[in-house]
This record gives C-alpha cells, sequence and structure tokens, in this order.
C-alpha cells in the first residue's frame, strides 16, 4: 500500500513537469568572472585582526647575534645551538639539563641594552617560565652581569617572546644563562631564536 501511495505521489510530482514538454523556455545562465587580487603571498583580509598586534615588541635596530658564532653546552636531539639564530622560529634549540649557557660571539664591539629570547609563536606552545639571566664580555673570558636571574613568562598571545632590557653596555660576547623552564618535558631550556640588540 506504502509503494502504491509512493507511486501516485511522484506522477503528481511530474505531471506539472510533463504537460510543459516542449513549451518549457530555456533559462539563460549567467555567469561572472571575477579576476583574483594580485597576489605573491598569503595575506590576511583587513577585516580580520592581526595577532602581531599583541606582541611583545622587539627594538627596531639591528639584532648583533643574528647568524652570529654561537656556542652552547649538550643539546637535546637535533635541537642544535644553531638554530638559536638563524632568523626562524620554526627550529629552536634545548638544551641538555640546566644550568643551560648560550655565548654569541658578536665579531666585534657593539653597545648593547636588550636580548630577546623567543620561541615559535603558535599556540601549541603552551604558557611557561623561563629563569633567565644576561652576562657581557669584551674578551669572551671575564663575563659582567647586566641583567640578573629572573622569571619570564612565554605566552602565545603575546608572540612567546620575552625583552630584557638593561643599561646600555659594550659586550663583544652575549652570554643567556637559563636556570629554569616550566614546560620542558626534558629538562633543558628552549629558545627559537636570542636576539641581541
Amino acid at each position: 500500500m506504502k509503494r502504491i501511495i509512493c507511486l501516485i505521489c511522484a506522477a503528481v510530482l511530474l505531471l506539472p513537469c510533463l504537460a510543459l514538454g516542449e513549451e518549457a523556455e530555456e533559462i539563460e545562465t549567467i555567469v561572472t568572472i571575477v579576476s583574483a587580487p594580485e597576489q605573491t603571498k598569503a595575506e590576511r583580509p583587513p577585516c580580520f585582526p592581526d595577532p602581531a598586534d599583541d606582541y611583545i615588541p622587539l627594538p627596531e635596530t639591528e639584532n648583533f647575534a643574528l647568524n652570529k658564532p654561537v656556542k652552547a653546552g649538550a643539546h637535546t636531539d637535533v635541537y642544535v645551538e644553531k638554530n638559536v639564530n638563524d632568523g626562524k622560529t620554526d627550529t629552536y634549540w634545548e638544551s641538555k639539563g640546566f644550568p643551560a649557557e648560550i655565548v654569541f660571539d658578536l665579531q666585534g664591539s657593539f653597545a648593547v641594552s636588550t636580548v630577546a629570547v623567543c620561541l615559535n609563536p603558535s599556540s601549541i606552545w603552551e604558557p611557561r617560565i623561563q629563569e633567565i639571566a644576561v652576562q657581557v664580555s669584551q674578551d669572551g673570558e671575564t663575563f659582567t652581569e647586566v641583567a640578573a636571574a629572573e622569571k619570564y613568562p612565554f605566552d602565545a598571545a603575546t608572540g612567546n617572546r620575552v625583552r630584557i632590557d638593561f643599561k646600555a653596555v659594550q659586550a663583544a660576547y652575549v652570554k643567556v644563562i637559563f636556570t629554569l623552564n616550566t614546560s620542558s618535558r626534558t629538562g633543558g631550556a628552549q629558545a627559537a631564536e636570542i636576539c641581541v640588540y
């Protein structure tokens, strides 16, 4: 009985279409072609806020540590010290244990007043606290502390970076010392980039 009712309903619905037959008019299809804007890289639409607007700002001066010789102690797996000043935050250095010292040879003497420590800004890097101190030297042998050990919070909302400012001083070598990382599963310090300004 249900099958008969379904067949009757289908027939009733199809009758108007069959009655029209060849008399039905073709409906013209209108196609509008829109040119894509010239674009060489991924762009964020202006209506979306830029997350970088909330990042901790860094000095707009030269990063004296970029691609300079760098030395550190034991590292974890493939996370070597040269990752820390290659200009990319998708590579990183991870020490094996604490304290973890990393030393930059600036290849010249410069007036420095800021060290920035950055992690990958992606939110997959959960918030953490790292304890960091900064020392400087002119000969690479005798170092003077310019920023005492302090606990710094890292959060993706502010770019996963911290800025350590101190009174300007001449330096040819900069040593960054880590003594704590609340999120390290391997018991070491982590940094994607360390910049010296």
